[in-house]
């Protein structure tokens, strides 16, 4: 065993593998190997599986699951509320190739170089680890050579980069631990999706920094970085914190002239307000004054009334009393008047009476006379 090879199990006894390194299935194309891959991110190998069974029962073809709503994939594995995040991950898987190789078939990485690149130039989600599995398998497991496991080994300084694939490979496969390929490019496609970036890498949280000369190089600098950048958020403190004084200081005296301000329209305020309510007052005052006067001239008014009124049921009384004196004066001589008249006919008849009386006296005595 060479000392790159030893260097090379040791980098990947300290690369932990983010999710299980899959096992090729027996009776599965590239893309159910993919999806079996993915599976094992939140299942174990027996549930993968049979996940990826009930799926295949489930739907005619993947174009149809990929299409279908994470609910109803759920429905058929009946995995409760984490099948909804597997379901998620299988539309996340299936929908990446469909974009990447304008179909549902990876057979293409058996025999298409070109295309191979270009569908693992970007794979956010599925990761040039799972990419690396894929084109383990599909190249009868050989070793897969990709620009980013190139980037990997170059910046660690274990295999110079270069464009070809054929010089690549045979730089790269002496550097590789026999039985263990599937895992050196399992391992070191995780560290190129997850820190390793062609363009901004993470060297600082990469597990390798302290192996990788480009790390070393980068983690240094990004330390100056951040040293630079701690000073300039001292700086940058400080200079607040004056602005904030200035600030504070300006707002400060802008409070006292308000509260100045204040009290003088309070102050203001206040006299309004007493002289408005002296005027007020007074107000209140004619009016009462007012209003006693209207009551004193209504009641003065009332009073004539009322002794006018009672002058005029007196003056009514009196002629009331008169009009009944007169009238009983009225009946009085009357009734003397009838009595009178009523005195007069009986002395009229009595006097009638006694003539008449009298005219039989003498009728009678003339008649004694006669009969002398």
């Amino acid at each position: 065993m060479s000392k790159k090879t030893d260097l090379t199990a040791k980098l990947l006894a300290k690369i932990p593998s983010q999710h299980p390194i899959p096992e090729p299935l027996a009776d599965a194309n590239l893309v159910e190997q993919g999806l079996y891959a993915i599976l094992l991110r939140k299942q174990s190998p027996s549930e993968a599986k049979a996940t990826l069974n009930k799926l295949r029962a489930a739907y005619r073809d993947w174009n149809e699951l990929r299409i279908s709503q994470a609910q109803e994939i759920n429905s058929f594995l009946e995995l409760g509320p984490k099948g909804i995040k597997v379901a998620a991950d299988v539309r996340e898987y299936l929908q990446e190739v469909f974009q990447r190789s304008h179909g549902m078939d990876l057979e293409f990485l058996k025999d298409d170089p070109q295309s191979t690149q270009r569908f693992v130039s970007i794979l956010p989600f599925v990761g040039m680890a799972t990419a690396h599995y894929l084109l383990w398998v599909a190249g009868n497991k050989e070793l897969p050579v990709t620009p980013a496991l190139m980037r990997v080994l170059d910046r660690v300084g274990l295999v110079s980069r270069t464009a070809s694939p054929k010089k690549a490979r045979a730089a790269i496969e002496p550097v590789v631990p026999d039985g263990q390929e599937l895992e050196f490019a399992y391992k070191f496609g995780e560290i190129a999706s997850r820190w390793c970036d062609a363009r901004k890498p993470v060297c600082h949280q990469c597990v390798l920094v302290d192996d990788c000369k480009f790390g070393k190089k980068a983690f240094r600098d990004w330390k100056i970085q951040q040293e630079r950048l701690e000073q300039q958020r001292v700086r940058e403190a400080a200079r607040l914190a004056i602005l904030k004084k200035k600030e504070d200081e300006r707002l400060r005296k802008e409070g006292e002239k308000r509260k100045k301000k204040e009290a003088l329209e309070a102050e203001k305020r206040a006299k309004d307000a007493a002289r408005l309510a002296k005027v007020a007052e007074k107000k209140k005052q004619a009016e009462a004054e007012r209003l006693a006067k209207i009551k004193a001239a209504a009641e003065l008014k009332a009073k004539r009334e009322a002794d006018r009124v009672r002058a005029l049921k007196e003056a009514e009384a009196k002629k009331a009393a008169a009009l009944a004196e007169a009238k009983k004066k009225a009946e009085q001589k009357r009734k003397e008047a009838e009595k009178r008249k009523l005195d007069a006919r009986k002395a009229a008849e009595k006097a009638a009476e006694r003539k008449k009386l009298e005219a039989k006296k003498k009728a009678e005595a003339a008649k004694k006379k006669k009969k002398k």
